[in-house]
């Protein structure tokens, strides 16, 4: 029976525990894109802590809007692929694999249909450099109200086009997205996906939808699932150790042999270690639990031993 600190396979890649850090901005990025070195320090240490995976926060495959002024990281040169492959490091050196999370600027979703078909070039080209360097995969996101999200939800998408209206029109350029990244990185290309299993209101995203999404991703080449839900809505929602559990656990039933990361809450190292035993989910996924304390995975493990 797995536990929190078994091992376990995705592909190629081979994890040393079921412990996930999310991608929750570092609180490091510039507005020029680039990882410097506070930002090479606090994946190092992250990784020092001992997770299993690292996912980093988004990095753009297209830069930011002209005139629009944030902070983020970037993949959209090579310049930016000498600052990832350090981050990479500092996660290998210490055994543990790292992810690098995909986006593009939010506000694309309400561009033309030519502009969208063409960001698929942007996304492979980047997945590209991320593989360049040295990160394990890469993560795309239908969740966070990202561009993928805005595209897939009911509730967010204004376009009346072919990737608006059906379930199928909205997720449409996700598929494509994984369809170019694995065409342009073959056996190279691990593609995870963080989905959006419930927004909460009458005409958003259900666990149904998120199921129907989660198949047709999985038929593309998805080797896995990060379940999550709208943590921006004004619903007002009850939030206790492992909510977001349950919601994970509906897509897990019903892609048995796909990884899945449940969340929510579950700081409690006997908590997170029972949803993996109980088969819930396959991996947690910690957030404020890991940037409040990186040695969380040490700490645990002692932890449960001591209980055992």
């Amino acid at each position: 029976m797995p536990n929190l600190f078994s091992p376990l396979s995705i592909g190629r890649i081979q994890l040393p525990n079921r412990i996930v850090m999310a991608p929750m901005a570092s609180g490091c990025a510039f507005a020029d894109g680039f990882i410097g070195t506070a930002l090479a320090d606090y994946y190092s240490q992250q990784a020092r802590g001992g997770p299993g995976l690292i996912i980093t926060e988004p990095l753009l495959v297209l830069p930011p809007p002209e005139g629009v002024a944030t902070v983020h990281l970037g993949l959209y040169h090579d310049a930016f692929v000498p600052g990832l492959s350090r981050a990479v490091r500092a996660a290998h050196d210490s055994g543990v694999r790292l992810l690098a999370t995909l986006d593009a600027p939010a506000s694309m979703s309400s561009g033309d249909s030519a502009s969208l078909r063409n960001i698929t070039e942007a996304f492979s080209l980047a997945a590209w450099r991320a593989a360049g360097a040295k990160c394990d995969g890469i993560m795309l996101r239908i969740a966070d109200r990202s561009l993928l999200h805005q595209l897939a939800s009911p509730r967010l998408n204004r376009r009346s086009d072919g990737y608006s209206g059906t379930l199928e029109g909205r997720v449409r350029l996700a598929l494509e997205l994984v369809e170019a990244i694995r065409e342009r990185l073959g056996r190279r290309g691990m593609v995870g996906v963080r989905l959006v299993a419930d927004e909460f209101y009458p005409d958003g995203l259900t666990i149904q939808d998120a199921r129907v999404i989660a198949r047709r991703l999985v038929g593309a080449g998805v080797k896995l699932l990060d379940v999550t839900v709208d943590l921006q809505t004004d619903v007002q929602l009850a939030r206790f150790p492992g909510w977001c559990i349950p919601l994970a656990n509906g897509i897990k039933r019903m892609l048995p042999d796909v990884p899945v990361i449940g969340s929510g809450q579950l700081g409690d190292p006997h908590l997170a270690d029972s949803v993996i035993q109980d088969g819930s989910v396959d991996l947690v996924m910690l957030g404020q639990t890991l940037q409040d304390n990186p040695d969380w995975p040490l700490l645990a493990r002692e932890a449960l031993k001591e209980a055992n």
